[in-house]
């Protein structure tokens, strides 16, 4: 089934998708997928800047999986060792 939206050729919102939402809800999805979105294109930016590609639905998630002294993201606060109990 098409959404109505789309046969209109009217971009989709918030709304359309959570209609049974408030408006402060819809606020709040709205900010998280704007971040998801913010992560993915971080994730897509560094495989490129490192001359990877854009894991391959078929062999996923081998695509990501590091190998050797690729463990550690120069600069980046995660490579800190953690703390195990």
């Amino acid at each position: 089934m098409v959404h109505p939206r789309m046969q209109q050729n009217k971009p989709i919102t918030i709304r359309d998708l959570y209609p049974q939402m408030s408006e402060e809800e819809l606020a709040v999805a709205e900010a998280n997928l704007k971040r998801y979105v913010a992560v993915v294109v971080r994730i897509y930016d560094r495989l490129k800047a490192e001359g990877k590609s854009w894991p391959d639905a078929n062999t996923f998630p081998a695509d990501l999986t590091l190998s050797g002294d690729d463990f550690n993201i120069p600069d980046e606060r995660s490579n800190s060792p953690k703390k195990r109990n």
